[in-house]
């Protein structure tokens, strides 16, 4: 998304065919250890920051960078916020975790607020 008659960066260098393939990963590292090794890559994914198999999902948006995620899930569990499918934003730019009321709700739910960041369920 971009302001008005603005052309995002990363459209501007695909445009320009500057990029091996028209593609980006991102990494977050917030390691026990404290390290904060969190990489943007332009161009594909660097390997040895994942394990096979690599992901791709195709945009089903590209205003939001949305794609369709068969599900969501805490700690692995189905709690329902994702009945039969619906669309996510990966969005890299901010903090926040948003959705529709009634979903994040029950995603609060399920989540003591009590609870130290390192503890916190994992949501996939």
């Amino acid at each position: 998304m971009a302001a008005e008659g603005m052309q995002p960066i990363f459209d501007s260098i695909m445009m320009q065919g500057r990029l091996d393939h028209n593609a980006f990963s991102f990494y977050f590292d917030n390691g026990p250890d404290g390290s904060k090794e969190s990489r943007l890559i332009l161009g594909g994914a660097d390997p040895t920051f994942y394990h096979e198999p690599l992901l791709m999902f195709p945009i089903s948006d590209q205003y939001y960078w949305s794609v369709r995620a068969t599900n969501i899930l805490l700690d692995g569990k189905d709690v329902g916020l994702c009945p039969g499918g619906c669309t996510v934003v990966a969005d890299t730019g901010t903090t926040l975790l948003t959705g529709p009321s009634d979903k994040i709700e029950l995603l609060l739910s399920q989540i003591s607020t009590e609870q130290l960041c390192s503890d916190f369920p994992k949501i996939t």
